[in-house]
């Protein structure tokens, strides 16, 4: 009777086992079938040009099904392959902004000139006068070899002890920083005080009187008191398009370097795609 018992036991527990497999089985061909949709879905959505789309669902696929090998390994050169398209489109967007630049630059770079300096050259308006502007009233806009964007302020004949500039336009204005007099960067040796504002200190001065370009501005000079006179339309239109050239000099360098980096990322991507490539045989087919 004790075998008879265990005999039967023994069978109930292989039925629970065979049962559990079955259940295990079905679960597992209904993960299956959900991960082939998913991927399915991809697929459609890659073939549209979706690529963005596609690599969503295929992550989708990587982590809501991490043990349908197959199909996660369809999935990830799938993967691969819309990040070589998605990369491609990018890059196509790139180098039509680099060539919309360069066109820019061509056109914006014929309005300057450049100045030799025993120090350093610099480019300004291509009207300016020869000998720039310091020892008379109003700012200068100059770029750099480099191409970065700056001004002079020089104010004779008035004692402001300035160390900033504002440039005020229908109720709005922008300022420089302060540059705090120096003999040097802030100079008053000269009959005249001398300001140069470099980079970020004079940023938002160069983009106001560019947003504003062609209408009646007034410039301040800052320091113990102050001084205001109109700024002259001639230096208000070489500050435009100085800052405007500068701008589009920095943006195609942004440009070109973003190129770049596309063109390796596309270069990446396509040697994953090759090394992910499954080829189905012929019942899979």
């Amino acid at each position: 009777m004790f075998n008879a018992a265990t005999k039967s036991r023994l069978n109930i527990l292989l039925a629970s086992i065979a049962s559990l497999g079955l259940y295990t089985s079905c679960a597992g061909s209904g993960d299956k079938a959900k991960a082939q949709a998913l991927l399915d879905e991809a697929t459609a959505a890659f073939d549209a040009g979706n690529y963005a789309g596609s690599l969503t669902l295929t992550d989708s696929i990587k982590a809501a099904y991490p043990a349908e090998i197959e199909v996660r390994r369809e999935a990830l050169h799938l993967a691969t392959r819309a990040t070589e398209g998605l990369t491609v489109q990018r890059l196509q967007s790139a180098d039509s902004l680099v060539a919309v630049l360069g066109v820019r630059g061509d056109s914006l770079q014929r309005l300057v000139k450049f100045v030799n300096n025993p120090i350093e050259g610099y480019y300004v308006g291509i009207n300016s006068p020869s000998g720039g502007i310091v020892g008379s009233n109003g700012i200068q806009a100059r770029i750099s070899p480099d191409g970065d964007f700056y001004i002079i302020s020089s104010l004779k004949a008035r004692q402001v002890k300035s160390t900033s500039v504002t440039v005020s336009c229908d109720g709005a204005s922008a300022s420089t920083s302060v540059v705090e007099h120096d003999g040097e960067r802030n100079d008053r040796s000269m009959g005249a005080e001398v300001i140069t504002f470099m980079g970020v200190e004079c940023d938002s001065l160069g983009r106001f009187i560019e947003q504003h370009r062609g209408m009646p501005m007034t410039l301040t000079f800052n320091g113990a008191s102050t001084y205001s006179m109109p700024l002259p339309e001639a230096q208000a239109s070489e500050i435009a398009t100085l800052y405007d050239y500068a701008t589009t000099l920095r943006r195609a360098k942004v440009a070109s370097i973003e190129k770049e980096k596309l063109t390796r990322a596309l270069d990446i991507a396509r040697m994953q795609a090759a090394k992910t490539y499954v080829e189905k045989s012929d019942n899979e087919e």
